[in-house]
C-alpha cells in the first residue's frame, strides 16, 4: 500500500509546495498520463487541475510513459507507478459550488501502490510531508485527513467549504456535515 499526504490547496499554495520541491531537487512536473509519448514539463501546474507526476531528475534520469492499451477505447501512455516519482493530485483551484457554497476538494502528494522504492525516495518523499507539515495547517474538519494550505485556510476561514476527494451527492446527510463544518468554524477558526 502506498503513502499519501491529503491537501487542500489555493493556486497560491500549489505554487508555493512546488517552488519548495523545485528548490530542493531538480523536479520537473508532468503530466500523468497523455496521449503521446513525449514527456512534456507543464507550465504553471497550479494554475490548472490535474494529476501529476513530480520527476525527479536525481532519481530518474529519463522518463517515458508506457503504452496503455484499451481494448476498443482510446489507447494511452502513463507513467509507469513502479518507477520513484511522486504522484501529484490537484483539483481544479477555481472553486465550484457545492449545493449554492464554494467549495474546494481535496488532493494528494501519493507515493503510489509501491512506496518502498529506495531510500533516496523515501528521503525524497518524508522532506515533502516534512515541509507540508511545517508550511501548512493540519486539516480542521473532523473525519478529513491531511493538511490545508494557508491561502486555503483563509478561504475556509471566510466561509469556504472543504470537501472530500470528490463532490458528494447533496443528501441530507452530506448538507448535516457541511453544516457542522460551519460550526466548527465558528467555534475553532477565530
Amino acid at each position: 500500500m502506498g503513502r499519501q499526504t491529503q491537501l487542500h490547496m489555493l493556486s497560491q499554495d500549489c505554487k508555493e509546495l512546488l517552488d519548495y520541491i523545485q528548490q530542493r531537487d531538480p523536479v520537473v512536473v508532468v503530466d500523468r498520463s497523455a496521449k503521446s509519448p513525449e514527456v512534456i514539463e507543464v507550465e504553471s501546474p497550479w494554475d490548472r487541475e490535474g494529476f501529476y507526476c513530480l520527476w525527479n531528475q536525481h532519481l530518474v534520469p529519463v522518463l517515458q510513459r508506457e503504452y496503455i492499451h484499451r481494448g476498443g477505447h482510446n489507447p494511452y501512455y502513463r507513467v509507469d507507478d513502479e518507477l520513484p516519482i511522486i504522484e501529484l493530485s490537484y483539483p481544479d483551484p477555481a472553486q465550484k459550488t457545492w449545493n449554492g457554497r464554494l467549495a474546494l476538494m481535496q488532493g494528494r502528494v501519493y507515493t503510489g501502490l509501491n512506496a518502498n522504492k529506495g531510500k533516496e525516495f523515501e528521503k525524497w518523499y518524508g522532506s515533502i510531508v516534512r515541509w507540508i507539515r511545517k508550511n501548512f495547517i493540519r486539516n480542521p474538519i473532523p473525519h478529513l485527513d491531511g493538511f490545508v494550505g494557508p491561502a486555503a485556510y483563509e478561504w475556509y476561514r471566510k466561509g469556504g467549504m472543504l470537501l472530500p476527494v470528490f463532490p458528494p451527492p447533496v443528501t441530507p446527510q452530506w448538507i448535516s456535515w457541511m453544516e457542522a463544518q460551519d460550526q466548527h468554524r465558528a467555534l475553532f477558526s477565530k
